[in-house]
Parts: C-alpha cells; structure tokens; sequence
C-alpha cells in the first residue's frame, strides 16, 4: 500500500496529521488514553466498533472515543488516493492545550454510558475549517504550535456550535471514560456484517484463542459453525419472502462472495439459493 503521512507536534505530542493512501486494505486500531476527531477527504470505509457500524464518505467528521475499532476502507471506482486528516486528543494534552481550565463540555459524566465514535456529515462550517487548514499543509512553515493549538480550540468549538441533538456534548463529556460492552450484545450486534473472527476478537478486546473459548462457553458451538448457520437462515427467509436479488440477499447476511454463499447454502439446506427461489 502507497502511503504518505504529514504529522505536527505541540511540545512531545504529536497532534494531529494527514494521511494518503491507496485502498483498499483493512486495519484494527487500538486507541489508548488518546481520542480522535477525524476528517474524511477523499474515500469511503465501513468503520466498525464492538457496538456500531458507520458508514463513512467525503466530508464526514468523526469524533472517536479510547477503544477499539476496524476500519474496511473500500475500493475507489475512479482509482484515487484516499485523504484523511486526524487529530489525536489525550487527557494531559487537553490540559495543557486549556491551561487546566477544561472547558465543561469536557466534564466526565459517568453515569452516561455513549457510543464509542459520533458522526457529523457534511457541515459548510467544517469544511471551510479543512479547507483552511490544507493552506497550511501547503505551507507547513506556518503551522508553529501556536497556530496549532488555535486550530485545535476553534475546531471544537465547531463541533459544539453544530451539535443539534446533544450527540457530540455526550460524546466529550464521557471521552476518557473506559468503555464496556456484554459479549453477546456484541456478536449479535455484527452477526451479519463482514467481519472476521481476529476482528471480532479485536472489538471484544480478546485474543482470538480466548473469544472461541468464551464463544463456545455460551453458544455451545464453534464461531464459525454460529455465524454460518444464522446468517444462511437469514438467506433463506429472505428468498422466500422478498423479491432481493440473490446477490444482495447474500451480502445482507455477512457474505462478500456470492458463489461462496451459494455453495454454502446448497451444501446446509440440500438446494440452492435460486432452486429455493423458484420453488418458492
């Protein structure tokens, strides 16, 4: 993978940066003590963490809490770079970076449980924040850590003016606190997202050796044999019940490889997906 990476320091932290690269490829990030507010230039993904899925598209601005996450960045049609811009946020930095006056909307409220990354879509006040910011890029001589630390301030002060609903408020005020999340909730919430099983392990915060034997503890049974059988059941009421193509239907319930899925399917329910679907 083609890759290029600018990042920019206050004092020993390295705070915020962009980065090019060529898609597709698939990564598990570990975000530790630090949180994130990440801009989307150029590219599409499918972001996953134990309890969500977002899609992500040009123009889209995420605030990540510590946590884990896989990130599936997809193949662009028209073969382009993608282009991200990231800003890593850790506690003592926000301290330093607020002379220790945190703002409130940085006040912990543990009594709140959030989702581990909020979306903003296309915002005009945010783009012209990114706009701004690549003239600088251009001219990195002029990125000193005071115009640096301006930035950072103005652009969550953005965040907050553009937060409707109260999601990013939520979001800040609970960003150093540890998430948890119940096993099941999390192998129910992507039993049918294209995830693998290191992945899985990974959003769980497991070893692979010690998801299967959780797994099996509760569900009697190996991953594998669990999130094949649920997903061909999905499949099979889907065929029987909905006019979807064969091929949607196989992608809707986990399966990116439509003769896989096929084959599968005829090999657990003694037909085919197509023989179902005319005998239907």
């Amino acid at each position: 993978m083609s890759t290029t990476l600018q990042t920019y320091k206050v004092k020993n932290w390295v705070v915020f940066g962009r980065t090019t690269f060529k898609p597709p490829f698939n990564i598990s990030d570990a975000l530790i003590n630090e949180a994130r507010i990440v801009y989307v230039v150029n590219g599409r993904s499918n972001l996953y963490s134990a309890n969500q899925h977002i899609d992500l598209y040009p123009g889209d601005t995420l605030i990540m809490k510590p946590d884990n996450f896989v990130n599936h960045w997809l193949e662009n049609e028209n073969d382009e770079f993608n282009e991200v811009i990231a800003f890593q946020l850790n506690a003592d930095f926000l301290k330093y970076l607020y002379d220790n006056q945190i703002p409130q909307w940085f006040e912990s409220e543990s009594s709140i449980q959030t989702n581990a990354v909020v979306k903003t879509g296309p915002h005009p006040l945010l783009k012209s924040f990114f706009d701004n910011l690549k003239i600088y890029f251009a001219n990195p001589a002029h990125l000193s850590e005071e115009v640096i630390q301006l930035k950072i301030k103005e652009l969550i002060s953005l965040l907050i003016q553009i937060d409707n609903q109260g999601a990013i408020h939520q979001i800040f005020g609970a960003l150093f606190n540890a998430s948890s999340y119940d096993f099941q909730e999390v192998i129910q919430k992507n039993l049918f997202e294209n995830l693998n099983l290191e992945e899985l392990a990974f959003l769980t915060g497991m070893s692979l050796s010690s998801f299967k034997r959780k797994f099996k503890s509760i569900y009697g049974t190996s991953p594998t044999k669990y999130f094949i059988s649920k997903r061909l059941e999905k499949a099979q009421n889907l065929i029987k019940t909905t006019d979807l193509r064969i091929s949607d239907i196989a992608y809707d319930c986990g399966f990116t490889d439509t003769s896989y899925f096929s084959k599968t399917f005829k090999n657990y329910y003694n037909i085919s997906p197509s023989d179902l679907r005319n005998n239907a």
